[in-house]
């Protein structure tokens, strides 16, 4: 998501985490452990593990802390699950909402919206295609 979120930063994109909760809190899993972490039980906790998350994983994006609750935005928008994706287009309408980040379909819907990015992860693409916008007709003679 941090290389994506800097592929798009020239297109206008801004990109937010929302820290709800610990998602995997006493597991391990696919390589990680998360058996050190607790479920956080105050806004402190929660500021605290966000804190150390972005250190952790180096992330640059901002992150916002969700509240507790029915009123939060994981239960009101996120379908009450952690690590759910919202794109939410210019005129603030959900453009996109996944249960479970998809790096490749978001990169996709972003693409729809904005247009191809500058993007130094993207595999190369064929001889003789570009991502190079197509010429623009002009009036008159080349000089």
């Amino acid at each position: 998501m941090e290389q994506i979120a800097k592929d798009f930063k020239d297109k206008g994109v801004a990109f937010y985490m929302v820290y709800t909760r610990e998602p995997h809190a006493g597991e391990k899993l696919l390589g990680f452990n998360f058996s050190g972490k607790k479920q956080t039980r105050t806004h402190r906790e929660r500021v605290d593990h966000a804190l150390g998350m972005l250190k952790q994983y180096r992330q640059e994006r901002p992150i916002l802390i969700d509240e507790f609750g029915e009123n939060s935005l994981q239960e009101k928008i996120g379908g009450g699950v952690p690590n759910s994706l919202l794109v939410i287009d210019p005129e603030g309408r959900a453009a996109l909402w996944q249960q479970w980040s998809d790096p490749k379909a978001l990169r996709e819907k972003l693409q729809d919206m904005t247009g191809p990015a500058a993007d130094a992860s993207a595999p190369e693409l064929p001889a003789g295609r570009s991502n190079a916008p197509a010429p623009t007709p002009s009036r008159g003679r080349a000089q």
